[in-house]
């Protein structure tokens, strides 16, 4: 394993920020608007605030930034931001002799890095031959900017299969909408034509120098962060023509935008993914789909079950034959092989064990890996097209492996890296002939890691059910119940979190804090079924196994109430907000990010309808779901002069996927009707979407306050 250097950190304890005082925060405007669920009348007195655009939030922007910067001088951010410099800084990676270079994920001819030219802008996209030679700038990210407060983001790049081209797609201020633009790799040439009415989630692929992509309707002016996507539609694009001469080859028949169809490469073809009707039932379908002279047609190569607690996903390609990764009639995963030339007759490859699949992806010409779940801990099993185990790769306990794949035919070895909650990632190569793996750098980082470990527990929640715990700690940790602790969670869209570093958390855990993350239900932690566990009607299962955690975290002496926080982002926010609002006193701190707060009108506005949310929360226009919803919405169960803990609710002025208003309608709300001895703060990232800040500087601002936040409410 490569050997860490010891660089010693003098860090500065901060102490208490905050003493008990009362908050005066701004009066705003409160009206009688009300909607109608099945007889029950819900009042909603903020709902003007769902137009961002309202002039009257104006003001109250200004006096919630107010608010933020007067908490801010009572934080020692500058002795933080000095210390999180120097864990960012610290970290050197020196390759060792067969390293991969800077570009290590990007398994191409070309390698791509990026290059801050002003901190107040998104980086710059540069790239060069393989280890050939000066990078050089491919994307110079002002020219593509409309005003200088603009914000762009370079969501992806998809190279070409001869790799003279790259098609390069971008989104303005953190937008789910986006723009495609052409380069000429061979002189960096920008193409004269590019395509609009992309979304961040929207499907590329080359035709040799053409190509297939989806598009939408046009959003409409003023209402981008707030109406749904609708409209799918799959064009052809020749390069170098207008958008307005692409060939219509399919639409989408939902026309409303709640279901949409994916599609990917498949040899000289289109591996679709789509809705199938046969005799009034619906089913789901892997079909191919050939064009033959501007005209498509489909083929199904798969037909099952359109079922919520049925996965299958096509995860390789071999020729004629795919590799489907699937837990029919196997709860904890197995592999099939399916030949296209016999459609719908698949055969197992590799069957269901003990340990959950969480993956498989191609290794070279005729190789493939599992990797599975065993408890703390990952196992990758690599395999041949007959099913045959080559290769059992077992990992550390706490570590996570990342980027175990190689799609070339032709590739002799690949990269792969493993990390931890508490250093970077560690690289790797594999040969892909005698399948041996050696490390390509050396890892320099300022602080001993062998000082910290991450513990693995199981913990019951309300139910009965267990539930796995990441507990990341300094080895010599006391547990006397004094220790300043972070809960993270997000609980989700069977998302399961994972170890992963971030410089910021190593530091929490070098002054003595504690990180601890649990894989509630609905997460994929323990396989579908655990995320339908927390599905829908049974969301409120995972509000609850994150309470238990808290609860666990305080029984075991890990910490206090006082000494705990809470945080989570996009689901996460919901999570930690809905656990905060219904045990207040369990948390003295939370800051949730970019959340949907209010449940009732979360389908109301862009992607809220779309069939992945309804699927995860339900739809009020179901009165099962309502009331449901309405049992867990944090908006509708803010109580009068409650002490809630104290929170920082982030988001980005340019969200489009869940709308700031979320965050606007429970921020009033709570400084309303809570107690005005909570401190309740409203950090808003401008140009920035759910992803959050696009520029270096607004991005470590944040960080360097939400840290802020937390020491000076925790420590």
């Amino acid at each position: 394993m490569p050997k860490f250097t010891l660089t010693i950190l003098c860090f500065v304890i901060i102490g208490k920020a905050f003493a008990q005082k009362t908050y005066d925060y701004p009066v705003v405007l409160k009206d009688s608007t009300s909607d109608s669920y099945f007889g029950t009348v819900i009042n909603d007195p903020y709902q003007w605030m769902e137009n961002v655009n309202d002039e009257r939030l104006t003001a109250w922007f200004d006096a919630q930034s107010k608010l933020v910067r007067k908490v801010k001088r009572k934080l020692p951010v500058m002795d933080l931001r000095t210390q999180i410099t120097t864990m960012y800084n610290g970290v050197r990676e020196d390759d060792i002799e067969g390293s991969p270079g800077d570009d290590k994920i990007e398994k191409s001819k070309y390698e791509f890095k990026y290059k801050y030219q002003n901190l107040n802008r998104s980086p710059n996209l540069l790239y060069r031959l393989r280890d050939q030679g000066n990078y050089k700038r491919l994307v110079d990210i002002k020219d593509f900017t409309t005003d200088k407060d603009e914000n762009i983001e370079i969501v992806s790049r998809n190279v070409n299969e001869d790799e003279d081209l790259v098609a390069i797609k971008i989104a303005r201020n953190g937008s789910d909408w986006c723009e495609l633009y052409f380069f000429n790799l061979q002189n960096g040439e920008q193409f004269e034509h590019h395509l609009k009415y992309i979304r961040k989630g929207g499907d590329l692929v080359w035709d040799d120098k053409n190509m297939y992509y989806d598009r939408y309707e046009a959003a409409i002016e003023g209402r981008e962060l707030l109406d749904m996507a609708t409209g799918q539609k799959l064009f052809y694009h020749e390069l170098g023509k207008p958008q307005s001469n692409d060939h219509l080859l399919y639409v989408n028949p939902d026309n409303t935008g709640t279901n949409g169809f994916t599609f990917g490469k498949f040899n000289d073809k289109l591996l679709f993914y789509k809705p199938y009707l046969h005799e009034q039932v619906v089913y789901r379908s892997v079909s191919i789909a050939t064009v033959d002279d501007m005209a498509i047609d489909f083929k199904n190569a798969f037909i099952y079950p359109n079922e919520r607690s049925l996965d299958l996903a096509v995860e390789a390609l071999f020729g004629d034959k795919i590799l489907i990764k699937t837990n029919w009639n196997a709860p904890n995963g197995r592999v099939l092989l399916a030949d296209l030339n016999t459609p719908n007759q698949p055969v197992e490859l590799v069957p269901e064990y003990d340990v959950m699949l969480k993956y498989l992806r191609r290794l070279g010409k005729d190789k493939f890996v599992c990797v599975y779940k065993n408890g703390n801990s990952e196992l990758a099993l690599i395999f041949d097209l007959e099913g045959k185990l080559l290769r059992k790769i077992e990992f550390p306990e706490g570590k996570k492996v990342n980027y175990l794949y190689e799609n070339s035919k032709t590739a002799t070895s690949t990269q792969f890296s493993v990390s931890s909650f508490y250093h970077p990632e560690l690289w790797y190569q594999l040969s892909l002939e005698d399948l041996t793996f050696e490390p390509t750098i050396a890892l320099s980082v300022p602080y001993d890691p062998e000082a910290l470990e991450t513990r693995f527990v199981n913990y019951t929640s309300k139910d009965g059910t267990e539930i796995p715990m990441y507990i990341t700690c300094l080895k010599d940790v006391e547990l006397n119940g004094e220790n300043p602790t972070l809960l993270y969670g997000y609980g989700g869209y069977g998302i399961t979190v994972e170890p992963s570093y971030n410089a910021s958390k190593a530091l929490w855990l070098l002054k003595g804090g504690i990180l601890a993350v649990p894989n509630v239900r609905g997460g994929g932690a323990e396989g579908l079924d655990w995320g339908l566990q927390g599905r829908r009607l049974n969301k409120q299962n995972t509000i609850d196994d994150f309470i238990a955690a808290a609860e666990y975290l305080i029984e075991e002496n890990y910490t206090n109430s006082s000494k705990l926080g809470a945080n989570g982002g996009s689901h996460g926010a919901l999570l930690v907000s809905a656990a905060a609002v219904q045990r207040p006193a369990l948390f003295k701190a939370v800051v949730a990010e970019a959340g949907p707060y209010d449940m009732l009108r979360f389908g109301n506005y862009t992607v809220g309808a779309v069939n992945t949310n309804i699927n995860e929360f339900g739809t009020v226009t179901n009165q099962e779901d309502y009331e449901n919803l309405k049992s867990y919405s944090p908006l509708h169960h803010i109580m009068e002069d409650v002490k809630y803990p104290n929170m920082l609710l982030i988001t980005g002025d340019g969200d489009d996927r869940v709308p700031p208003f979320h965050t606007y309608k429970f921020l009033a709300t709570l400084q309303e009707k809570a107690s005005a001895e909570s401190l309740f703060l409203l950090y808003q990232i401008p140009g920035a979407g759910h992803g959050g800040a696009l520029n270096a500087n607004d991005w470590f601002d944040k960080l360097v306050y939400k840290y802020a936040f937390l020491y000076g409410q925790l420590f």
